[in-house]
């Protein structure tokens, strides 16, 4: 090895060091300003700061993996651009297609076995196989591509923009709560993304440049969903429980996953700088190029069609009617139940202890209101503002969101959500980490009877779900 190879990999590991120092001085800026602030302190303000902090671990993770090609380096423009690329993708292509297949949740099934199959066999591959194919139709005919560890460079950046989109919206819709969790978190998500999504463009880069061979590419994509899924399982459906984050069980093994995969795409990059250097590659005909994305595109479709049957069957519903004029759905699965306090309750029992249900509830007026009036809005408002403080006596903790007036189907109702902690706790969880929920009232007034429907779930598949209650409605039959 020459002296100028010897320092220039000096200069590579010694660069890269300090962008992972910058990256964990991230980390420990957000825990600061974190364990600084007020709990009182604007959310508006604070969502800013996590965005603003948000966006640097994808930057510094570009740095370090562009550096891997240091022997003939991509235009930085294209990399910034193809990262731009990835964030597209995931917000105007990926996001759309997944609320269609599964009508905006996949919570329907319920066992963490059962999310982990989905995640292997659908979200994972729909994530990868669109990710290699918005690669394919980018880059990868461009004469810049022309190096097989290029792949490596794009594949990451892409997975870089992806990761990035996915979590400044999961940032934007939790209001930036649990500032060091919330960055914890995107430092290894993106690093997952570009490290996984860099393995399977550096096979797209093998094919471009090497004997065609049909099942290279949907091996690919699904070695890269396999991992993806992994990571995916850790970071999501083990370690988060409301606001909170266990590092051991979740964040620490996905980062470990994510580091093995690193870890072969720099012996890939080290590999091919020897073999190919000097060589002249000869790119595969663009007949067998197209042939060879067919298999990507099956992959894709097969994945979108166990997509659309799964979802189908897990979001069944029953429809129950109550008080002979609302009718409310939810999962087939769900356990219905009546109480004195209750009319209906129908909920999932086997999960989230207790936050996920729908329930019909109804108050004598004269129990509720102290000020008489005979316009119905200003009643039903009085109505709502009573129901608020009761609510929030019977609960470890309420907060209400907002409030606001909906006419649904001719019936005029008052709406209010809220976050919320259950005052029943199982006595196999620690009371210091009790489960959040996240309910909405819907309030009507019939006669001298204030109907109460309630909406909830747990805050983390409400945030999951893009700010939306799923799986359970209702409505009004008023004739």
């Amino acid at each position: 090895m020459s002296m100028k190879s010897s320092r220039t990999k000096l200069g590579l590991w010694l660069s890269t060091f300090i962008s992972m120092a910058g990256l964990l001085l991230i980390v420990l800026i957000a825990c600061i300003i974190e364990n600084t602030i007020s709990p009182n302190f604007n959310k508006t303000i604070l969502t800013v700061i996590s965005v603003i902090i948000a966006l640097i671990p994808p930057l510094l993770w570009l740095s370090i993996f562009y550096r891997q090609d240091r022997l003939n380096p991509e235009p930085k423009s294209f990399v910034f651009k193809i990262m731009l690329l990835g964030a597209l993708v995931q917000k105007a292509i990926y996001t759309p297609i997944i609320s269609l297949v599964f009508s905006g949740s996949n919570s329907g099934i319920t066992s963490i076995g059962g999310r982990l199959i989905v995640n292997i066999i659908l979200l994972a591959i729909i994530q990868e196989s669109l990710k290699l194919i918005a690669v394919r139709y980018s880059i990868y005919p461009s004469k810049e591509f022309d190096e097989v560890i290029d792949g490596i460079i794009y594949g990451s950046a892409l997975g870089l923009g992806f990761a990035a989109m996915t979590n400044l919206g999961d940032i934007i819709a939790s209001g930036g709560a649990m500032l060091t969790n919330v960055t914890a978190l995107v430092v290894i998500e993106t690093f997952a993304h570009a490290s996984i999504t860099g393995l399977s463009c550096y096979i797209l880069g093998v094919s471009k440049y090497s004997k065609f061979h049909i099942l290279r590419l949907p091996m690919a994509v699904l070695i890269a969903s396999a991992l993806n899924a992994i990571t995916q399982f850790l970071l999501n459906a083990v370690i988060r429980r409301g606001f909170k984050v266990n590092y051991l069980l979740g964040l620490i093994p996905a980062a470990v996953v994510a580091c093995i995969v690193f870890g072969v795409l720099v012996f890939l990059s080290s590999k091919h700088e020897k073999e190919d250097a000097g060589v002249e590659l000869v790119p595969q005909e663009p007949e067998k190029a197209f042939i060879g994305m067919i298999p990507v595109w099956a992959v894709l479709a097969v994945a979108l069609g166990i997509g659309i049957i799964v979802s189908n069957a897990a979001l069944k519903n029953n429809i129950s009617t109550v008080d002979n004029f609302i009718e409310v759905s939810y999962p087939s699965g769900w356990i219905v139940s009546r109480s004195e306090s209750e009319l209906f309750k129908a909920s999932d029992i086997n999960k989230d202890n207790g936050t996920n249900y729908i329930s019909v509830k109804k108050v004598p007026l004269d129990s509720m209101m102290i000020i008489d009036t005979s316009d119905e809005e200003e009643k039903l408002q009085n109505a709502a503002a009573a129901w608020t403080i009761k609510a929030a006596m019977t609960n470890r903790f309420y907060q209400a969101e907002d409030g606001y007036y909906l006419n649904t189907k001719g019936k005029e109702t008052y709406i209010i959500n809220y976050i919320y902690i259950p005052n029943a706790q199982s006595a196999a969880r620690d009371i210091n980490k009790p489960d959040i929920g996240y309910g909405r009232d819907v309030l009507s007034i019939v006669d001298n009877d204030l109907y109460i429907i309630t909406l909830s779930t747990s805050y983390e598949n409400f945030v999951r779900n893009d700010n939306k209650l799923v799986n359970m409605d209702y409505t009004f039959n008023i004739y």
